[in-house]
């Protein structure tokens, strides 16, 4: 199995970056982080999967995060299916599917959007939902986490949250109390699992490399703007998982987007939090070669 390997191209003037994994011959898959994230995600959770599985693997660090400089900020999470065109053509691939994790989700909605004609198939991990365009409307379980809500309302905030968030992650402290906002069956994963705990580490402080505004603009994007597309107008095979104990996106939002976008199918596993990934990352990989069943809602015992 070939290692992963660091890739990069210039777009409109700035450095756009990532890695290659998993199979250098398989089925080619844009991969999109969460946030904040960076390729360390796919190297660290995916690579061995990918290859298991057949597929090529092209994690895509989004501007300012990781390998990817900032650039021209995009506004809306639509204009990152630009960017992922732009990728594809690099690597000269004409079909290709997309998976995105937790914030990278509506990263690989928006190309299922805009690119129908070059996206085969897209997965979501414990992805997020929209929120209603009109925050104060907002009941139940599409209700925006406090911290969230106030970003909608005041979204000069990310500068400072987020370059906040980039100290406190460089200290082992800071990175506790990260994880002590996890639900406890996370909590609990994380415990009994050293190279987990340093992978967590790795991906958080590596998207901070080049600085916190990349992850304040991309906070911006995802809770503080109308994302620029519908969910429910997207034509593209859509696969969603969902971890039924997520503390950081909660099952709420997969349900959501599993009634909303056209024939979805959502898989809930049980005893499972934010972290699905990790421990189901061949059983969520195969879905983007295969067509697992009709629409609906399918329960997966951990």
């Amino acid at each position: 199995m070939t290692s992963p390997t660091p890739w990069s191209m210039t777009l409109q003037g700035a450095v756009i970056g990532g890695m290659e994994c998993g199979d250098r011959g398989g089925y080619p898959v844009l991969a999109f982080h969460g946030s904040p994230g960076c390729h360390v995600e796919a190297v660290a959770f995916a690579h061995g999967p990918a290859a298991a599985v057949g597929l090529r693997l092209i994690a895509v660090d989004r501007p300012g995060m990781g390998l990817s400089q900032l650039g021209t900020p995009q506004r809306q999470v639509i204009d990152w299916a630009d960017t992922a065109a732009a990728v594809a053509d690099h690597f000269g691939f004409e079909a290709f599917g997309v998976l995105g994790a937790s914030g990278g989700g509506p990263y690989a909605m928006a190309c299922a959007h805009a690119l129908p004609e070059r996206v085969s198939r897209c997965v979501l991990v414990s992805a997020l939902a929209p929120f209603a365009d009109d925050p104060a409307t907002e009941s139940g379980e599409g209700k925006p986490a406090g911290g969230l809500l106030m970003l909608r309302r005041f979204p000069f905030l990310a500068r400072p949250v987020t370059a906040r968030l980039s100290s406190i992650v460089k200290k082992d402290r800071g990175l506790a109390a990260m994880i002590g906002q996890m639900s406890a069956v996370d909590q609990a994963r994380i415990a009994g699992d050293d190279q987990l705990r340093a992978d967590i580490a790795a991906n958080i402080r590596e998207a901070f490399t080049p600085g916190s505004r990349g992850t304040a603009v991309d906070m911006q994007r995802l809770f503080a703007r109308p994302w620029g597309f519908d969910p429910a107008d997207i034509a593209v095979a859509t696969e969603i998982w969902h971890g039924e104990r997520d503390a950081n996106v909660p099952v709420g939002d997969g349900r959501r987007l599993g009634a909303t976008i056209p024939g979805a199918q959502l898989h809930v596993v049980e005893d499972v939090g934010h972290l699905l990934f990790v421990d189901h990352a061949t059983e969520v990989l195969d879905t983007l070669h295969r067509r697992s069943g009709k629409r609906g809602e399918s329960v997966i015992p951990d």
